[in-house]
This record gives structure tokens, sequence and C-alpha cells, in this order.
């Protein structure tokens, strides 16, 4: 046996004496293991649910369909590849284009134990970001009044309640599917909540008109534009005070605390691009602050 960091002069001597005891069968299975490594598509991908979602790029230009039947034959568990071209419109709905497998509506994503309807090209969702969403909802205290500005499908808020952080949670998104794919999830996963969850379908910057300025802790996860909603997150806050979590794109922790303005503490939640980075800022309001100018 040997460990994953044991230099060459190591792993020689191990296959030298392999091949001393075991003849031409260390071969054989080395020969097993150039060769599977070689067919490895070179692709990033997800999976989501019982789909697997490539993002199509350069690397894959003329091969999309051969590289999504070699994940349809490698990845267990999944019926079907999408190829991702990008996330657009005002709800971030992700343009997908079918590879190869079912022709699937929707699928189930399961996260951390928690199962979500997913109407495959009408929402937005990374299951990259399912340690974040824990990291998130373990700092919500039990006094606590959550916002989740941008929810989505809701996994921070779903992953938050599961956990019975906060006295209350209001969930908001724009996109009409993704708020319906919350609800269909609240009431799969009613036996598993223990916080309340109030599910709202609006524009972020009409939130001042329909709720009270009551909430201690508003997630904003928006990475691209989040920072133009910290004014009407400001008008949300109680007169307690307030945490912003707010999400933004960068190249390094200083771009993306300067980025947002008031922010005291800065987390990389995920690699974007070459050299661009999703970090999370969080923003400390204090109660006389809540209210900008």
């Amino acid at each position: 046996m040997f460990t994953a960091e044991a230099g060459a002069s190591e792993l020689k001597q191990v296959r030298d004496q392999l091949l001393a005891v075991c003849g031409g069968l260390v071969e054989v299975v080395e020969g097993l293991c150039m060769a599977r490594e070689q067919r490895r598509p070179p692709v990033s991908y997800v999976i989501v649910g019982r789909v697997a979602i490539v993002s199509l790029d350069e690397r894959l230009a003329g091969r999309e369909r051969e590289v999504a039947e070699e994940l349809l034959r490698t990845v267990p568990g999944i019926a079907a590849v999408y190829g991702k071209e990008a996330t657009v419109g005002e709800y971030r709905a992700q343009k997908l284009v079918h590879l190869a497998g079912e022709r699937l509506q929707e699928t189930i994503h399961v996260e951390h134990g928690l199962r979500i309807p997913v109407p495959l090209g009408r929402v937005y969702i990374n299951p990259r970001l399912a340690t974040e969403h824990r990291r998130v909802a373990e700092m919500i205290t039990g006094d606590d009044v959550v916002l989740d500005m941008f929810s989505g499908v809701g996994g921070f808020s779903l992953v938050a309640s599961a956990l019975g952080r906060g006295r209350l949670i209001v969930a908001n998104d724009a996109n009409p599917w993704a708020v319906a794919s919350l609800l269909r999830a609240m009431e799969m996963n009613k036996s598993k909540l223990k916080t309340p969850i109030v599910a709202v379908c609006s524009d972020a910057r009409r939130l001042p008109e329909l709720l009270s300025p009551v909430f201690t802790r508003i997630i904003m996860n928006l990475p691209h534009s989040a920072v133009e909603f910290i004014p009407v997150a400001r008008r949300l806050c109680s007169p307690r005070g307030c945490v912003l979590h707010v999400y933004t794109v960068a190249s390094s922790p200083e771009e993306a605390l300067a980025r947002v303005p008031g922010g005291s503490s800065v987390t990389h939640v995920l690699d974007y691009a070459p050299h661009r980075f999703i970090y999370r800022v969080d923003v400390v309001v204090r109660g006389e602050d809540q209210v900008e100018g």
C-alpha cells in the first residue's frame, strides 16, 4: 500500500515488488488504468438529480454528443445529459440543449437530504453551492428573521429551515418557476422542515412595498448585481440591525471587499472562471444605519 503523495521512487519500488509476485497482471491493471484515464472526458459538469449538465466550451467543439454519450455510460445514476449554453434572462434560467439519454422536463435534485424539483431550462441551480447553503444556514441564530432575497428554488431557505435556524424565513424570487419549485419542495419535505418559510414572487426592488423592515439577516445571492440591491436591503433591515450576505464576482478577496460598501469580512465560495471567483462579503448594518440617506 502507498499514499497518493508517494514519490516516484517509492511507486517504482512498489511496482517492481508487485511485478515479481504477480507478473504481467500488474501491467494489465496499469494499462487499463491508463486507458480509462485517457478516455475520461475533459469537461466541466454537475449532477442535478438524474441529469448531468455539461458546460459547453471550446474543449467540446464538435464532440458534444460523443462526450455526452461517454458520460451517460460512465457516470452512475444519470439518465440524461444536457449542455448549458448560458444563463440568460431576468430569471437567470439556464439555457440547455439535449445531448444524450432521455428527454426530461424535470428532475429531482437532492441536497442535504432535501428533495427539490427542478424544471430543466426554467430555473438556475448550482449543486456546487450545497456547502455554502449549509455554511450560511449555520450562521443563522435562533432569533433571526431571514430574507432570502434571490432564493431561486430555495437552497438557502430549505437547508436553514431543516436545521431549525431562525424564527422565520421569507424566500423571494422574481422567477415564478423557481417559486413554484420551492413551494413543491416545501410540501415534499414538510416532515423535515422546522422553521416556517414564506414564499414570495416579486422583483426584489418592490420588496420594501410588500414587507416590513423586520429582517436581521438578508441573503443576497445574485453575484453579478447584488451590490445594486444593497440600498433596497437596508430598507428591509430591522431597527435592531442586520447582517447582509452579499455575493459578488471578483479576482481577489481585496477586490470583492472593495466592491461591497461596508463589507467587514469576505469568504471564497466558488471558482467562477479563470482568475475570477465568487465571494460572499458580509456587511453588518447597525440599527441606526438601516436606511441610507
